[in-house]
């Protein structure tokens, strides 16, 4: 008869052993890091991880050196801080839209998204929707944010366009 697996008091206790046995520190360093939204202390991106602070700070520092982590002081001064590079989100998006969307409608959905953009700067007479709360106090709120979100997909989807283009330089044509 096979041996049981040990007996867990709750399921999160089980799945971080899973994930501590079935990854490397390295990946959950970076696992971390992927997900977090605020900048985070090597300690606490270290219990978060699942590995001592000092492997944290190892893998932290090899994650900074290749663009994907960015380094900030904390407010008070007592030390470094680590935050989700902006380039690295910026990529992952863009990689994420070229897994999920041809050059062709991604090159449509651009003219379209800029059509947008046009149509709210002429309607609100302001080139972005910063502007457009300084000189305008009626627009609401929904309106700003399907702006601001149009803006921000527009940028992703371009990167995403100059990504293919340094990927597949000739259009489509395999290079020799």
């Amino acid at each position: 008869m096979p041996e049981s697996p040990p007996a867990f008091k709750d399921v999160n206790e089980r799945a971080k052993e899973e994930w501590k046995r079935d990854t490397t520190p390295f990946d959950r360093v970076r696992s971390v890091m992927r997900t977090a939204y605020e900048p985070m202390s090597a300690a606490t991106v270290a219990e978060n991880a699942l590995t001592s602070e000092q492997t944290a700070r190892k893998h932290l520092r090899s994650l900074v050196e290749h663009g994907y982590v960015a380094e900030t002081a904390s407010p008070d001064s007592t030390g470094t801080l680590y935050r989700r590079a902006k380039d690295s989100i910026a990529l992952e998006q863009a990689r994420r839209i070229l897994d999920e969307t041809d050059t062709d409608t991604l090159s449509t959905r651009v003219l379209q998204m800029r059509e947008e953009l046009r149509a709210y700067a002429d309607r609100f007479g302001a080139n972005s929707p910063e502007e457009a709360v300084r000189s305008h106090t009626g627009i609401d709120s929904e309106t700003l944010l399907e702006w601001r979100t149009t803006r921000r997909n527009l940028s992703f989807a371009e990167v995403a366009l100059a990504l293919s283009a340094v990927e597949n330089p000739t259009g489509g044509a395999e290079s020799v």
